[in-house]
């Protein structure tokens, strides 16, 4: 199981070449292609943000449709707690959606 994130999801919609390959790689392995809630709430909000938001809202939605939506349940909920409470006490906390996206990938 490979848990594709935000910037790898949007060099697709670029239509970056390399992440064009490593998609195609990841396909040609069998690998089961999930991501998160988060991953796709920050897709959603990004078209919606856009010039073109119908044209973006189509694009997000057919990659989306082709992944596994991880789910953020109460175990998730638990080792956000427990990794943003750690990153905080060390003076290095990453930011809240990184840190809700960990969990949810795990």
């Amino acid at each position: 199981m490979v848990c594709l994130e935000t910037d790898f999801l949007i060099a697709l919609i670029r239509k970056d070449e390399k992440a064009i390959a490593k998609l195609r790689k990841l396909v040609e392995n069998g690998e089961r292609l999930t991501t998160t809630p988060i991953n796709a709430a920050e897709l959603f909000k990004g078209a919606y943000k856009s010039k073109n938001i119908d044209e973006n809202l189509k694009i997000v939605r057919g990659i989306l449709s082709r992944l596994t939506l991880l789910d953020f349940n109460l175990t998730a909920s638990d080792i956000y707690g427990r990794i943003s409470a750690e990153l905080e006490k060390r003076g290095k906390p990453i930011g809240e959606m990184d840190t809700l996206i960990a969990p949810a990938s795990l």
